[in-house]
């Protein structure tokens, strides 16, 4: 639900701040005193997309902010983690809407985009307007419906169907690239081939090949340093008074000591394992001395083979280890160019086969709405009886049509509101008062089915009096016991049966006119529905009727 709405400077509504309550809330008020701005407020908080036109006069920005306790629904909880929201006692989102500069859109302090705030308000709340453009008017969005109502994404054939037709889109797309790459299929094969053979000439296996030649190549290009320093250690080795002979002979000196000084005794056996090791280092150096040459070839072969390899590697941009990876992949692209017939001749059994089992699953899906539309067509006739439409018929086309995601299945509202009249589509009724009633009596039968914790109806009781208002207040009561409901309604009816009255004026402040919001109490409460019963003049006669009618509305 929302529990707090901050509005700066939108339109005529300069600084509103409003504590939101659950059940019923009417916003009322005379024609122009922004009512309806108020809603498009909290429009923008659905994710309507920005105008600059509706910043306030001589002001750079406008600012609106809803503070709201989201449903807990396992839909809106995967939508909030796939945009890495959080899951919080309460959610802050916020509109910014500024002259010259992007609009700034915020959940909880999270930069999000205007995409990601629909969908995840979409889960929230809803807007519904006497508009026939109001999505539960529009033919796109029946199929939505008729399903929720007879729960059809519940049945096992459902998921079934969701499966197959994935996999024979998978298998469409796969077909579609194929001949696609088929169009230049012999171009590109000796394209290929080319990299290939280029890539194939260097005999690349050993991923560590690189790092040996060079350092072999490091090797051979300090080999001077090598063999010198290698000399000068032999020298050093073979003098009289080598390093060795002095090790071995302070050694000996020792040994003959540490029996009368056993405090040397880890010097000697320190001493005795450098002296293993000096000779294991001059045997080294010997035999190196001894082995060692210097390969003129060897280094122009491995300069050669790395400046090839340093080639490639800049040409396609890979790393030694991606050549080799490279390579593969190229042998695999052209063998399956090579065998496309066959690819492609499988394919295509497969996706006739996929086809066969998505059409099968769809015809079950499309007799189940056929087969159940009847108890949502009752339904609806019964709540338009009781609004006073006594005569209206409702039927539910059906009927067969393309591919998507739900079936094949192409799904109509259709309505006769009088008798001998013919069946049209719900958004071709012409009566503002037959729209409105029709708009709540679909509303009042979907609700029991819909997760958003607020419904706002945006004077959607237009057009209607007397009884049928009545009825509509009722129905609107009903509407708020299982969430909270904003509604913008002129009918005493309406006001009356609130739990809460919100009450829109208009004031002038330092020569501005402002649109000011607030709650009535009991008093001003009966004399708001009075006004509204008998026009601006206000009487006793008229406040003993807004009396009566609050009490019958208990």
């Amino acid at each position: 639900m929302l529990l707090r709405l901050n509005i700066k400077n939108f339109a005529v509504l300069e600084n509103i701040e409003l504590d939101l309550y659950d059940k019923l809330t009417v916003i009322s008020g005379e024609s122009g005193t922004g009512k309806s701005m108020l809603i498009e407020a909290m429009g923008y908080l659905g994710g309507k997309r920005a105008s600059t036109e509706d910043i306030r006069y001589e002001t750079s920005s406008s600012v609106i902010e809803g503070v709201f306790d989201f449903p807990d629904t396992e839909k809106l909880n995967k939508v909030l983690d796939h945009y890495n929201i959080p899951i919080d006692e309460v959610f802050i989102v916020r509109r910014e809407i500024m002259q010259n500069k992007k609009s700034i859109i915020k959940v909880n302090n999270q930069l999000v985009t205007l995409t990601a705030l629909r969908e995840i308000m979409a889960e929230v709340f809803t807007i519904h307007t006497q508009d026939a453009h109001d999505d539960i008017l529009r033919k796109e969005n029946q199929l939505n419906y008729l399903d929720l109502f007879i729960e059809l994404e519940e049945e096992q054939v459902y998921k079934d169907y969701q499966m197959a037709y994935q996999n024979y889109r998978s298998i469409s797309t796969r077909i579609k690239e194929l001949e696609y790459k088929d169009r230049n299929r012999l171009e590109q094969l000796d394209y290929l081939k080319l990299q290939l053979k280029e890539i194939s000439a260097l005999n690349l296996q050993n991923v560590d090949e690189e790092e040996e030649l060079e350092e072999e190549l490091e090797y051979l290009m300090n080999y001077e340093t090598v063999h010198e320093s290698l000399q000068t250690i032999e020298s050093m080795f073979n003098s009289e008074l080598s390093i060795e002979t002095q090790l071995y002979e302070i050694n000996s000196t020792l040994d003959r000591i540490v029996q009368f000084a056993p405090n040397y005794e880890s010097y000697r056996e320190q001493l005795e394992s450098s002296y293993h090791l000096l000779r294991e280092l001059n045997s080294e150096v010997n035999r190196d001395i001894t082995s060692l040459e210097f390969d003129e070839n060897r280094l122009n072969e491995i300069q050669e083979r790395l400046s090839s390899i340093n080639y490639l590697k800049r040409k396609y941009n890979e790393t030694f280890t991606g050549l080799i990876e490279l390579q593969g992949n190229l042998e695999r692209d052209i063998e399956a160019l090579v065998n496309f017939s066959a690819s492609y001749e499988e394919l295509q059994e497969k996706k006739e086969h996929a086809f066969k089992k998505m059409e099968s699953y769809a015809k079950e899906l499309h007799q189940l709405r056929i087969d159940r539309k009847d108890f949502l067509e009752t339904s609806i006739e019964k709540e338009l009886q009781d609004l006073d439409m006594l005569h209206s018929q409702i039927e539910i086309s059906v009927k067969e049509g393309q591919f998507n995601e739900k079936g094949f299945s192409n799904v109509e509202f259709l309505i006769s509101t009088n008798k001998g009249e013919p069946m049209k589509p719900l958004n071709k009724v012409a009566s503002g008062g037959e729209v409105s009633r029709i708009n709540l009596a679909l509303r009042t039968i979907f609700s029991t089915f819909e997760n958003q914790a607020l419904v706002i109806l945006d004077e959607i009781d237009t057009g209607v009096s007397g009884y049928v208002a009545t009825k509509m207040a009722e129905k609107m009561k009903l509407l708020s016991k299982t969430r909270q409901v904003f509604t913008i309604s002129h009918l005493p009816q309406a006001a009356a049966t609130s739990d809460h009255h919100l009450n829109v004026y208009k004031e002038v402040i330092d020569g501005r006119t402002v649109s000011v919001a607030k709650y009535l109490n009991d008093e001003e409460h009966t004399y708001e529905i009075a006004r509204m019963l008998s026009g601006s003049e206000l009487n006793d006669a008229a406040i003993n009727n807004a009396r009566e009618l609050i009490n019958s509305s208990k």
